[in-house]
């Protein structure tokens, strides 16, 4: 009888070890706290903010074809918003060569 147990315990033992070595084998051990880049955080930040701005444009056609809003308002919201996202995609640009030009210094 307690030969069996022992068999029983060394089938448990080997089906946790197949299941648990490649779960727990590739991993990896991260970093609490991570190095902050602001450039980078920048970056993604003026990403987010470029799409909400092309969002918001085309909102802004929709409420037009749709006569929630009158056209010179929406000369005017247009005007602003197209203005903010060409001084965001400037900022990106800004960014990106800034980039280009780090790694190739590396």
């Amino acid at each position: 009888m307690e030969f069996v147990h022992f068999l029983e315990l060394i089938f448990v033992v080997a089906v946790l070890l197949l299941v648990g070595i490649p779960l727990f084998g590739k991993f990896q051990y991260k970093k609490l706290v991570e190095v902050v880049n602001p450039e980078n955080d920048e970056y993604k930040h003026l990403l987010v903010r470029k799409e909400e701005t092309l969002i918001s444009i085309k909102e802004l056609e929709f409420d037009l074809s749709a006569e929630k809003i009158s056209n010179s308002d929406y000369q005017d919201l247009r005007k602003k918003l197209e203005a903010e996202a060409n001084e965001i995609i400037e900022r990106l640009d800004q960014l990106e060569q800034g980039r280009k030009k780090a790694k190739s210094a590396r």
